[in-house]
């Protein structure tokens, strides 16, 4: 008995040492890299291209310069990264570009297993996109870097447009100086050291000041780009301000005030149109004083509406509060499940908390069990949560329980028990 034993581990590592197995592999003793932290970052600045030298730092988390990648583990380190924003795309103020990392197995008892996501994968100095496997050795991970600050370029080419009284141009061309633009300034004509119109956060390179020239004076207006998105707002200034020439309205050429709109493009005349208005592509909701709806939730016929502070219809993933939406194409704001890209989110239903808001934690729907992450996106596969492992069906999100997945047994809890 004794001889067929040694027979067997004879033969058990013979196969071992022509598959490359180690021993302690074939009797299941590699450990399981169960959670991964990156620090990421570039000085690639506002008007730039991508720099293509990347750092790699094995045991730092630390901020560094240039481009870089790090890690702080001692049982993986980064053995390459790439760019999947093109090295040929020009940066701009707030955007964020996307790179791909590596990571590579250094301690031999240990491997990459199971599922990894934003619930185990920590990304310092940007945000988590994706991840996957290649090898038990080599886990793949595609991240997103804090956006480009910097402050937006003035606008050039100030001018009053010729035989147009009051029309007020100016240009983007925002690339000869490297800089950026938002795509949105803030106009004020002035008389003399009166102020007469502002106009804010407005998307063009010209505007009518004329109806505002109502009387006679020396007017001249002032431009700058503002940020106008959240995500522009994070991350950029505004420009300095650029002042036109000066233009003289006489008597004979004063404006009688035709044309006058408010700050949403609408006109100011008592016989407006009020309730849904749309205008240049976008809606808003005025009252019959003239007020527009604005920074705030609506009901309108059982839907909710949210809008900005000028007054517009917000559409798409919207933050309000601390939490988050989303709003249809049509503003409607949206409950239950909703599909992004390849990820799934959850949007309260009044039982479930805010109406509306993302839900993140566990979620009980249907009868089953989901976790969503705390950026929302339903957790899938293998997933530690509060200290236990569960296993979350691909593509459907509920929990496995009282069964058995890849010869791994979890409970009735769906908690799986080393």
């Amino acid at each position: 008995m004794r001889f067929q034993k040694n027979r067997i581990l004879a033969l058990l590592l013979a196969v071992c040492f022509v598959t490359g197995i180690t021993p302690s592999m074939a009797y299941g003793a590699v450990k399981t890299v169960s959670s991964v932290v990156v620090r990421v970052g570039t000085d690639t600045q506002a008007g730039q291209y991508l720099n293509p030298t990347f750092n790699f730092y094995r045991e730092s988390l630390e901020i560094q310069s240039g481009t870089y990648v790090g890690t702080n583990s001692p049982r993986y380190s980064v053995r390459d990264a790439e760019w999947v924003t093109s090295e040929n795309k020009r940066m701009d103020v707030a955007e964020e570009p996307s790179m791909r990392v590596y990571l590579e197995i250094d301690d031999g008892d240990y491997a990459f297993r199971g599922t990894y996501s934003s619930s185990n994968v920590t990304v310092k100095g940007g945000t988590f996109v994706s991840a996957r496997r290649r090898s038990a050795d080599v886990l793949e991970v595609v991240v997103k870097l804090n956006g480009i600050k910097g402050t937006y370029s003035a606008p050039t080419d100030v001018t009053w447009s010729d035989g147009n009284y009051g029309r007020a141009r100016w240009s983007s061309d925002y690339y000869d100086d490297d800089g950026s633009t938002s795509g949105y300034y803030d106009v004020y004509l002035y008389r003399g050291g009166t102020t007469v119109k502002k106009v804010e956060a407005y998307r063009g390179t010209s505007y009518n000041f004329y109806p505002y020239m109502t009387k006679k004076g020396t007017y001249h207006y002032k431009v700058r780009t503002v940020p106008y998105t959240d995500q522009q707002k994070k991350y950029g200034t505004k420009s300095e301000w650029i002042e036109s020439d000066e233009v003289y309205i006489d008597e004979q050429h004063v404006s009688d005030g035709s044309g006058q709109v408010d700050g949403n493009g609408q006109s100011t005349s008592s016989t407006a149109q009020v309730g849904w208005i749309q205008s240049g592509g976008t809606w808003y909701y005025r009252y019959p004083d003239g007020s527009y709806q604005r920074d705030s939730w609506l009901l309108v016929n059982s839907k909710w509406y949210l809008f900005d502070s000028e007054g517009r219809m917000l559409t798409g993933w919207q933050t309000k509060g601390g939490l988050t939406y989303y709003l249809q194409d049509d503003g409607a704001m949206l409950t239950g499940w909703v599909r992004a890209g390849n990820t799934w989110y959850y949007l309260n239903n009044q039982a479930d908390g805010v109406e509306g808001a993302m839900h993140t934690g566990w979620l009980q729907n249907n009868g089953k069990t989901y976790c969503m992450g705390q950026n929302g996106a339903m957790l899938e596969g293998w997933n530690q949560v509060g200290g236990n492992w569960y296993y979350f069906y691909p593509g459907s999100g509920n929990m496995a329980v009282n069964t058995t997945i890849e010869t791994f047994y979890v409970d009735a809890n769906g908690v799986w028990r080393k």
